[in-house]
C-alpha cells in the first residue's frame, strides 16, 4: 500500500512537473515556442489518456469555462495579451494543458472547495503577474485590480474544478461497489 502511494505522489509531481514546462512554453516562448508546448501537452495526454478519456467532457467544459473567464477579463479591460486582442494560440493550448494535468495530477481535490477556491485565489493572480513580468501580457489597470479580478476568476474556476473532480470520484466509487 506504500509503495503504491509513493507511485502514484511520484507520478502525480512528474505531471505537475510537465505542465510547469508547459506553462514555461507557453508563457515565455508564446507562439514562437508552439513546437514545444504542443507535443509537451501531447505527452500528457498519450501517458493519461484512459483517465482523461473517461473525462473529456468534464475536462472539455473546464477549457471552454476557462478560456471564455480570459475572454470576459479581456473584455473587462484588466490584461490584454501581448500581440493580439483576443485569446492567443499559445493561451488556449495552455488551458488544454492545465485542464490535462489537474484532471490527472489534482484530481484528489475533488469536493475540497474551499482548498480548492484558495488554491486558485492565491496562485491564480500570481502565474498572470509572472505573465506580464515575461511580456505575455501588459497590465490594463492597477496591480490591485488585477490581483482582485485574477483571484475572483480562479477562486471561481478552481471550485468548478472541485465539483468536476468530485462528480468523476463518486462515479468511480459506485463503479467499484458490488452490486446487490
Amino acid at each position: 500500500m506504500q509503495s503504491l502511494l509513493k507511485r502514484v505522489s511520484l507520478q502525480r509531481l512528474v505531471h505537475i512537473v510537465v505542465f510547469d514546462l508547459v506553462w514555461f512554453a507557453a508563457v515565455a516562448g508564446r507562439d514562437p515556442w508552439l513546437w514545444v508546448t504542443i507535443p509537451l501537452i501531447g505527452l500528457m495526454f498519450f501517458v493519461n489518456w484512459k483517465p482523461l478519456l473517461l473525462k473529456r467532457k468534464s475536462l472539455l467544459l473546464f477549457v471552454l469555462l476557462g478560456l471564455f473567464a480570459e475572454w470576459l477579463v479581456i473584455q473587462l479591460g484588466v490584461l490584454r495579451f501581448t500581440g493580439t486582442e483576443g485569446l492567443p494560440a499559445w493561451l488556449i493550448w495552455l488551458w488544454i494543458g492545465f485542464a490535462a494535468m489537474a484532471f490527472t495530477a489534482m484530481d484528489w481535490l475533488g469536493g475540497r472547495y474551499i482548498v480548492c477556491a484558495l488554491f486558485g485565489l492565491i496562485f491564480g493572480p500570481i502565474t498572470y503577474l509572472a505573465g506580464v513580468g515575461f511580456g505575455a501580457a501588459e497590465m490594463l489597470t492597477s496591480m490591485t485590480s488585477l490581483v482582485i479580478a485574477y483571484a475572483l476568476m480562479w477562486g471561481g474556476l478552481m471550485t468548478v474544478f472541485c465539483y468536476l473532480a468530485a462528480q468523476h470520484s463518486r462515479a468511480n466509487m459506485n463503479e467499484r461497489q458490488p452490486a446487490p
